[in-house]
């Protein structure tokens, strides 16, 4: 069984408020960049894209294997993998 990422659904806001609308989070393994899938329930079977794409609300519904992870949130237009992240959490 997954659990919910830290938050229940995840929501990110633009530099002036706006809904992320179109951006982007990688999932990693922890300390690298080998991509590690996340899922779109509880029960673990059918993964996200990665990157998973923000909703035009800036929100994902995202669940977690029980093992480390590395994140990279990113612009629309960044690349694959990103060069400019607006913020990494390991």
């Amino acid at each position: 069984m997954g659990s919910p990422i830290p938050w229940v659904k995840l929501q990110e806001f633009d530099n002036n408020g706006a809904p992320a609308a179109g951006y982007q989070l990688f999932a990693y393994e922890s300390g690298t960049t080998t991509k590690q899938n996340t899922y779109t329930t509880s029960a673990l079977t059918t993964p996200n894209t990665n990157p998973v794409i923000l909703d035009s609300a800036g929100r994902a519904s995202i669940f977690l294997s029980p093992t480390s992870y590395k994140f990279v949130f990113t612009t629309p237009t960044d690349t694959d993998p990103p060069t400019s992240p607006i913020w990494t959490q390991d």
